[in-house]
């Protein structure tokens, strides 16, 4: 019998921690919609589209920090474009157990200052977008002074402060112990780059917008929420309840 994880709950409108326990339904069928009201995913920076389009739909998210960190994934990067083409912002992280650091344990590296190089990459690439000038304090309030601490806490301020602007209001929780089977939707493994380990094939079915360097580059899709949110803006939630239809009718209905 599938195990119920238990979580501890961080508020979408702040950081602060508290604990408690949930029950879940056993999902049975990963395509039936009512098992998308909550739904595993790891931590991730400033997440991609298929990323943010599975918050959107679950309403409760549970975030697993009790694996073993795996390196060159979503979790301490992201992607943008720029005048160049396509930019991987990557955090420097320490793992202080080194290859058996779980992610709760991951902390957020000063090495080369790089919330100032990850600031800048996303000022230079996003400064002409439409909506940049009334959202770039959001995301620039995280990058004034240098962050410190968990990499999922981080994260989470982040994803948080984006779905509070969108009015998406998803409940973030986190695990507190960790289980190869869960009784919940479990994409921990399904959101990385590396194509050749996930089970499912990521969602193809994006509606095109405007980017700033479409003309150069082309439109690239599924790029970190924040590429979304300078172009679309307060579409942005809108765009994803499409995406959502687009890819995973049967979840987005009703």
């Amino acid at each position: 019998m599938l195990k119920q994880p238990a979580v501890f709950k961080v508020s979408v409108f702040s950081a602060e921690l508290q604990y408690f326990h949930v029950l879940y339904p056993l999902v049975r069928y990963m395509s039936d919609k009512k098992n998308y009201h909550r739904i595993l995913l790891p931590t991730a920076y400033l997440p991609s589209l298929e990323y943010m389009l599975y918050v959107a739909l679950a309403k409760n998210v549970v975030i697993e920090i009790f694996e073993t960190y795996p390196k060159q994934t979503w979790r301490n990067r992201c992607t943008i474009m720029t005048a160049n083409g396509l930019l991987n912002l990557i955090i420097p992280v320490i793992r202080p157990a080194g290859n058996r650091t779980v992610t709760k344990d991951v902390l957020l590296s000063p090495q080369g200052s790089w919330h100032n190089k990850h600031w800048r990459a996303i000022s230079a690439a996003y400064s002409n977008s439409p909506y940049f000038l009334y959202y770039s304090d959001l995301i620039r309030a995280h990058f004034a002074e240098e962050p410190t601490g968990p990499l999922h806490i981080f994260n989470s301020k982040l994803l948080s402060a984006i779905l509070h602007e969108l009015n998406i209001s998803a409940n973030i929780t986190f695990t507190l112990t960790y289980e190869q089977e869960v009784a919940v939707p479990d994409l921990r493994g399904e959101m990385t780059p590396k194509l050749h380990l996930r089970k499912k094939q990521p969602l193809t079915e994006w509606p095109e917008y405007h980017q700033v360097f479409s003309e150069k580059h082309g439109f690239r899709a599924n790029l970190s929420v924040i590429d979304l949110l300078f172009h679309l803006g307060p579409d942005t939630s809108a765009y994803l309840h499409e995406a959502a239809r687009l890819n995973l009718p049967q979840l987005s209905e009703g």
